[in-house]
Formats: C-alpha cells, structure tokens, sequence
C-alpha cells in the first residue's frame, strides 16, 4: 500500500525508480533531496515501504507578462509575474496505470492552489521534457505558450475553479 504524499528524506529509497525518462529519473535519484535541501524545490513522494513509486517537485518561479497570455496577464500585473512551477512529477513503471500519477497530480494542483493563496501566484507553468508530456499536461487543462510549445501554463484561477468542480 501506497503512503500519502510526503516531502522526501534520506530514508525514502531512489535508487530502483524507473519511469522511463532518464532525465526524470536522473533528477529524482541525484539532484532531489539536495534541492529540497536547499530550500530550491519541495519534493513530494509516494512510496511503499520507502520505495518510491512517484513524485512531484514544486518551486516559486516568475514569467514575464509576455510568455503569458492576456487572460493571466489581465489588470496590472508585476514584472515579473509571480507563479509556481511543477518541475517534475513522474510514477515509476510498476505503479503505472494504478492511478499514481493522477493522484500526484491532484496533490500538486491542490498544494499550488493553497501556495498561491499564501504567497501569490497567477500561474501555475510546466516545462514538458518532450512531447508526450507537453500532451499529458494539455489534456490536464493547460496550455502551451505561444513562443515554445514545452512551456505550459494553467492559471490558479482555472486549477481551483476544476478542483472545486471535482469536489462536487
């Protein structure tokens, strides 16, 4: 059985992980614990028995006004305009398909939520590693930036009204 998402330490075991995307992989087993470390990224696992089965990085960022469109730019936005960043979020191979991802995703979307109302926030943006994850983030709501098509965006406004509409 799968624990609930938690921030990850030393004690949960990296080294096994495979989603199929080294980079995601690489990330997660040599760069993860010291960024959160380091105050860079919170980093969130599920795992069993302290295997991980997947995760999911979250970081303060800022766009300027022109990467977004007129719809999160409304009023008089900041330059930059504050947002936060999903950076990663992956589910090892043998928990594909078990609704891990999903799961993980609807953590994040939440926690974002929750963040901006805390510290600010228009956006939330995605740097998909290739095309198959720019078209999973697509089919979640969010959309591509019209200069480069990995860069995705939903606004915060948009992720809680469907977290909202979820809950109903």
């Amino acid at each position: 059985m799968l624990s609930t998402p938690e921030l990850i330490t030393a004690e949960h075991d990296v080294s096994q992980f495979d989603c199929g995307k080294a980079s995601l992989n690489h990330w997660l087993q040599t760069r993860a614990l010291s960024n959160q470390q380091k105050g860079f990224t919170a980093v969130l696992v599920v795992h069993e028995a302290g295997k991980v089965a997947g995760y999911y990085g979250l970081a303060p960022t800022a766009v300027t006004p022109i990467a977004l469109p007129r719809s999160v730019r409304t009023g008089q936005p900041p330059d930059p305009i504050p947002c936060l960043l999903l950076g990663q979020l992956a589910t090892d191979n043998r928990w594909a398909g078990q609704g891990v991802g999903t799961g993980l995703l609807r953590h994040a979307l939440a926690r974002s939520v929750a963040a901006a109302a805390l510290i600010g926030g228009r956006a939330l943006i995605v740097n998909a590693i290739d095309e198959d994850a720019a078209n999973f983030w697509k089919r979640h709501g969010f959309l591509a930036s019209k200069d480069d098509p990995n860069l995705l965006y939903r606004s915060i406004a948009d992720v809680a009204a469907s977290l909202r509409e979820a809950q109903l």
